[in-house]
């Protein structure tokens, strides 16, 4: 019969397991997902993402849509209103996908396909933006 000592590490694991995960932003949480998703798209046998640089390196481009929820909501945007601006980001003039680009080994290439690329982002960006209006960390 196990001790009780050992009974309890799956819970304990399972608690510092949690703990891990709830430490990441809503914008670290959001760049991370965007990176899997877009690394997932490109399918090249002769290249990998560098999953953590690249979150790293999107941090800044969900951090601007985060803000502006936050600051959407201190204004006093109504869920309508903050709708319709998310309608805005969908306009084909936001994100044009002729403008996607990949980095690798710091030289930009155009993206192998711009509207999954964009349509990543975008929904991305939407959520986080959500987020940051909703306040949620």
């Amino acid at each position: 019969m196990p001790s009780k000592r050992y009974r309890s590490i799956p819970l304990l694991a399972t608690l510092l397991l949690c703990a891990c995960t709830a430490s990441q932003s809503s914008v670290e949480r959001h760049a991370r997902h965007a990176t899997y998703q877009l690394a997932n798209a490109h399918f090249d046998p002769n290249t990998q993402t560098n999953i953590s640089k690249s979150a790293k390196t999107a941090i800044p481009f969900f951090e601007q849509f985060y803000q502006a929820g936050k600051k959407d909501r201190q204004e006093g945007l109504t869920r309508e209103q903050a709708q319709q601006r998310v309608n805005g980001f969908r306009s084909p003039d936001f994100l044009p996908e002729s403008e996607q680009k990949a980095m690798m080994f710091n030289q930009s290439y155009t993206a192998d396909s711009p509207k999954k690329q964009r349509e990543i982002l975008l929904e991305n960006a939407i959520a986080t933006y959500w987020d940051g209006y909703d306040g949620k960390p």
